[in-house]
């Protein structure tokens, strides 16, 4: 059991991890190393860095702070959360972890396939949580869009529901760990490569179209491109979410206890400074309600909210 788990290893991640960690609470920060921030030019509008700072540099400077503190750094892609009594369960494609409290700072990642008419049957046949939906397809065919070990995932976690599951790649390469595939070849899953057109049905999803013209039949198509994003994770728990972002009060707190949520995946002004000011506010939030001493949160509003 650890303290504090923190999924995302980028401004917001870091800064919340500083504070967790340097107030004696056993701090996991889970960061497979795929974050955009890594990728962002010289900037020059950082507090505290008037020559200007990179993105790797400033993650390289946040992750050796947070590790003086004591910090632990899994680099591991988080594929699943999910809610155990009062504690919370990470599971990532190597171990599964407990802890007392999470901060989400995956950053913004929404991706929608190449394929045409996904938008329209959005709701009417394609998801993008198969905690959400796949309750809704009980022993129907569906197919998980993807080419990681996230689309292995959700595939292997949909045969609770039924056993006529198939991995879409849409013409990548299957990237799963050899584990996952090995997984999916004793569950008998397919996974097909062939490039997708369209999705065609007349109220609701019928069928999936390839470029060369294969009918594949489906009543459900859920996407699971690269890893899983905060808002996945969040609603594999039953954190509210907004579109494509997750809803907090000002505190950062979710509508779940000890869950809170800081930087680009809670939507608004997407810059560095903002996330480092969220992660900090997300950490000593949650340091509050960990020691009991935290204000007052209205979990059922916020649970009320996320049905709006």
């Amino acid at each position: 059991m650890i303290d504090v788990a923190i999924i995302g290893g980028g401004p917001a991640g870091l800064s919340a991890a500083v504070y967790t960690a340097r107030a004696d609470q056993e701090t996991y920060v889970f960061d497979d190393g795929s974050g955009t921030t890594r990728d962002v030019d010289r900037m020059e509008n950082v507090y505290g860095f008037p020559e200007g700072i990179t993105g790797p540099e400033l993650v390289e400077r946040g992750h050796r702070q947070a590790e003086k503190f004591g910090t632990e750094f899994v680099s591991e892609e988080v594929v699943r959360l999910a809610q155990s009594g009062e504690t919370y369960e990470i599971e990532t494609t190597e171990s599964t972890y407990e802890a007392r409290g999470v901060v989400l700072a995956t950053g913004a990642s929404y991706k929608s396939p190449a394929i045409k008419h996904v938008e329209e049957f959005e709701g009417q046949g394609v998801s993008y949580c198969v905690e959400c939906d796949a309750f809704f397809y009980r022993d129907d065919p569906v197919a998980v869009v993807g080419a990681a070990n996230y689309a292995a995932k959700e595939a292997l976690m949909l045969l609770d529901y039924t056993d006529d599951v198939q991995v879409l790649t849409n013409g990548n390469e299957f990237e799963a760990d050899p584990g996952l595939r090995d997984r999916l070849d004793e569950e008998g899953i397919p996974v097909r490569t062939d490039r997708l057109d369209r999705l065609e049905g007349e109220d609701m999803l019928e069928r999936v179209v390839t470029r060369d013209g294969e009918e594949i039949a489906v009543e459900g198509v859920f996407v699971a491109l690269g890893a899983a994003g905060g808002t996945d994770l969040a609603e594999m728990i039953g954190v509210a979410t907004e579109g494509q972002t997750i809803r907090t009060d000002e505190e950062m707190a979710t509508n779940l206890p000890h869950v809170y949520a800081a930087g680009d995946v809670t939507g608004g002004q997407r810059q560095i400074n903002t996330s480092v000011g969220e992660g900090t506010r997300a950490a000593i939030s949650l340091l509050e309600a960990l020691r009991g001493t935290g204000e007052y949160v209205d979990y059922q509003k916020l649970e009320t909210a996320a049905g709006d």
